[in-house]
């Protein structure tokens, strides 16, 4: 459990340093004029723009399931309107990823982000994200294989262990019948 938060810590040190010195926003509002800050905050309270993957990611965790859910389903919903969107592809693939999310699975995680780890079109906020959760799905998914190979171990000596004590048990009895045949014909023990 320890080294589940140390992974957690670690990545997103990992984030926030691969994304210190990038600029905040990218794609069109660079391309239009530069947002004041009280329209950025009323376009954040409007929710008419996306907040940035590194604050998708911290709000996504904080989100109940339900909400994970929906989150999901409209990043779903939005990817096959738009196969090309690569947003939401990024999106997708965090939600599938990142450790605070209810909905993580790694295996479905895996490709996705392979996909958008060959992606040109990516910023260099999403490569460095996309880069970190392929390296910790892959992670995740070896470490997951090493644990179900550990549990097939246990609960196979747990087997042998089982049919041991069976065995021990079975002696025990016999040994216990053979004292009690020798208690009751004490002649039999003495004539050999």
């Amino acid at each position: 459990m320890n080294s589940k938060h140390l992974l957690s810590l670690a990545m997103a040190g990992a984030l926030l340093n691969a994304c210190a010195h990038q600029p905040q926003s990218t794609g069109a509002l660079e391309k239009t004029s530069a947002p004041t800050a009280a329209s950025q905050a009323n376009s954040h309270k409007e929710h008419h723009t996306e907040p940035s993957l590194l604050e998708f990611i911290s709000n996504f965790s904080e989100l109940s399931l339900e909400l994970q859910k929906k989150e999901l389903a409209a990043a779903l919903q939005k990817s096959s309107n738009n196969n090309n969107d690569l947003q939401q592809k990024t999106r997708i693939a965090i939600i599938y990823s990142i450790p605070g999310s209810k909905l993580r699975d790694p295996l479905k995680a895996q490709p996705l982000l392979d996909e958008l780890a060959r992606e040109k079109q990516l910023s260099k906020e999403e490569s460095a994200i996309v880069s970190i959760l392929r390296d910790n799905a892959a992670e995740t998914t070896k470490l997951n294989q090493r644990l179900r190979e550990e549990l097939r171990r246990a609960e196979e000596n747990q087997q042998k262990a089982n049919g041991l004590q069976q065995k021990l048990d079975e002696l025990k009895k016999i040994e216990r019948t053979m004292m009690q045949k020798s208690l009751k014909d004490p002649n039999r023990s003495g004539s050999k």
